[in-house]
């Protein structure tokens, strides 16, 4: 038996109740996280565009828009949705696989309307979809980020188009198709970072993954064992599975797809990485410090002579921009971030508009911000475990008057050494639903989502849209 057909074994073999309580504990404070995010970027450009382009190709009112009153098919509902989850990089990240949530929660809330499924089926749907795209996940990084490919889109997309199988009742065979067919959708090019690339990658991967299993569900035939190759030695069509594929020939790990299937349930560990600064997930430690030294020391642009930020080589190859003149490139822009954190004493989502970030005081002090990888980090660089922490850095910003005042750390604020709890992430979300969903409505969320697993998703969907 092959890790294709093993993934969907346990995809379709696995009943509800042997999932634990914990996973819908944590399924829901997913879903609670990255509604808010969705709502807040329902109103981003990249959303904005999206949603005129679903408007213009049209399509049966089967499933529906956050924050605004459209109803549009499946596919292109997930695929805005998921668009807008990503947008803003306010989403959470899960250690060892990518940001998952931002495909799963968007395209199993798109099939599960559809379908007028139970909040509990939705939510072990997930549960089943995000613990398959762990899996490969783990068999395939670091090789698949390292060479080039943005891995949300590629997960993602296995990920939706399982949980899509699970809610509609696939057999192991037809679970097979829809990743199969997945695979060969998914995409994102890690040169789109920084740009209305990466959201589009999220989106593109939520409708490759519906679409995938709503072919599969109408019978159509792919490869039964798309992830693994065969080697036969003349490097013919079997040999380019998609772990071939994707990572070059023998770059990846099988036997690593297997590890605690059945047993472990990535969603219910305590491996996700909740932000509260959007942006670079590795350098929020480094945004906490700056505001932390800010505050404690009072400390004024103008007085400012350098500033030395000592960080990771993930730190430094994720957040790659040392100039940046829009909200996207700082997202991803170490020398912004610690300039903004320092003057605004915060680093929410008004740090990070187009018009904050080409001001002239923010531009002014990132141009006195050194970023550069001490020997002591270069260790932390790949898989976020195994003694690898993305999070470590060393803080020193030099005064005028000859002071200096330091700052080191480890972690940061929503990580899993300092969770965040479901009043951490409701504030967030009642942040993100703030000019977008009344007051009244986003309460209305909150209390739906609290309740996700005994209620039904049409509920739920009804109060993050508008009327």
């Amino acid at each position: 038996m092959g890790i294709t057909e093993r993934l969907a074994r346990f995809a379709v073999e696995t009943p509800g109740t042997a999932i634990p309580p914990q996973v819908f504990d944590a399924a829901k404070l997913r879903y609670l996280d990255t509604l808010g995010v969705m709502v807040a970027g329902s109103r981003h450009p990249a959303s904005a565009i999206a949603l005129d382009l679903a408007r213009h190709l049209g399509g049966h009112p089967q499933a529906s828009i956050v924050g605004h009153a459209d109803r549009t098919s499946v596919e292109l509902a997930g695929y805005v949705n998921g668009t807008s989850a990503h947008a803003l990089e306010y989403d959470d990240y899960t250690r060892m696989v990518t940001h998952l949530n931002v495909s799963m929660v968007p395209g199993t809330l798109a099939l599960a309307e559809q379908l007028g499924l139970s909040g509990r089926k939705m939510l072990e749907a997930c549960a089943i979809g995000f613990q398959v795209a762990s899996q490969v996940a783990k068999g395939l990084r670091p090789w698949l980020f390292d060479r080039g490919w943005h891995p949300n889109g590629i997960l993602g997309a296995i990920g939706v188009a399982v949980a899509g199988g699970r809610m509609m009742g696939f057999d192991t065979l037809a679970t097979r198709m829809a990743i199969g067919l997945a695979a060969s959708e998914a995409s994102g090019l890690r040169k789109n970072v920084g740009s209305m690339g990466k959201p589009f990658h999220v989106g593109h991967g939520v409708r490759c993954g519906l679409f995938a299993a709503l072919l599969a569900a109408r019978g159509y035939q792919v490869d039964p064992d798309i992830i693994e190759g065969v080697e036969d030695g003349i490097a013919g069509h079997d040999r380019f599975g998609m772990a071939d594929t994707f990572n070059g020939v023998g770059n990846y790990d099988l036997a690593k797809m297997e590890e605690g299937l059945g047993t472990s349930w990535q969603l219910g560990d305590n491996v996700t990485v909740v932000r509260f600064h959007p942006g670079a997930t590795g350098l929020a430690s480094a945004i906490d410090g700056m505001i932390d030294l800010a505050r404690e020391h009072d400390l004024k642009a103008e007085a400012v002579e350098r500033i030395a930020l000592e960080c990771t080589p993930q730190v430094m190859s994720i957040g790659s921009y040392r100039q940046a003149d829009d909200g996207h490139k700082a997202r991803f822009c170490p020398p912004y971030s610690m300039a903004v954190a320092l003057i605004d004493r915060h680093a929410g989502l008004p740090q990070y508009t187009d018009e904050r970030v080409r001001r002239a005081d923010v531009q002014a002090l990132m141009q006195k911000v050194d970023v550069r990888v001490p020997d002591d980090f270069k260790a932390h660089r790949g898989q976020w475990g195994d003694g690898v922490n993305w999070g470590e850095m060393r803080l020193t910003v030099r005064l005028r008057d000859g002071r200096e005042v330091k700052a080191a750390r480890s972690h940061a604020r929503g990580w899993p050494e300092l969770p965040a709890s479901w009043d951490d992430i409701t504030e967030k979300f009642n942040e993100c639903c703030a000019g977008v969903l009344p007051a009244a409505q986003a309460a209305e969320a909150l209390a739906c989502i609290g309740k996700l697993d005994t209620t039904d998703v049409r509920e739920l969907i009804g109060t993050v849209r508008l009327a």
